[in-house]
């Protein structure tokens, strides 16, 4: 038992048709607006607690 791979001719070679191009690009579009929708609140929020932590200690610096 053996598996006989056969190569296709080489004058066709299948390409995508235009509906499957544009489904590539919409479904890529779709997963980069998906990580932007959810990294962005995420690097926000990092930055705003970055920001408040060095603010915190410089406060209790002044009020000592």
């Amino acid at each position: 038992m053996s598996l006989k791979i056969y190569p296709q001719p080489p004058g066709k070679v299948e390409r995508p048709r235009l509906a499957q191009r544009v489904a590539a690009v919409l479904g890529l579009a779709g997963l980069v607006l998906a990580w932007a929708v959810f990294l962005l609140p995420c690097a926000v929020w990092l930055l705003f607690s970055l920001v408040a932590s060095r603010v915190q200690p410089a406060i209790a610096r002044q009020q000592a």
